[in-house]
């Protein structure tokens, strides 16, 4: 991320957050425009995300950036977290997709 200098300085640490936020924003409200999505979609999304994220986690570029320390090896346990903290809410969205799936199934 680059970082606009302002005499002499970078942005703080709460400038760049607000920035992040407010795209973060943008692309909310860009898909707040598109249909509502279902349960079962949303997690779709979230699994389309762990593959993408679990493949570059298991790429042999990947793997070697953190063995020849070309960034933080810190940053492979982030990944980790990040891959684990997902698989949380799947397994939430998949209950409410079961939940919804068993009361169809009754009908």
């Amino acid at each position: 991320m680059q970082h606009k200098e302002r005499v002499g300085r970078i942005d703080p640490p709460v400038w760049r957050g607000a920035k992040l936020n407010y795209q973060f924003i943008e692309i909310e409200h860009h898909n707040s425009s598109d249909k509502p999505m279902s349960p079962i979609e949303i997690l779709q999304e979230f699994n389309s995300c762990y593959v993408k994220i679990q493949a570059i986690a298991q790429n042999e570029n990947w793997l070697l950036l953190i063995a020849d320390k070309k960034i933080d090896p810190e940053v492979a346990t982030h990944v980790g977290d990040t891959l684990h903290y997902l698989g949380e809410v799947m397994g939430c969205v998949e209950e409410i997709v079961e939940v919804k799936f068993n009361q169809e199934s009754k009908s």
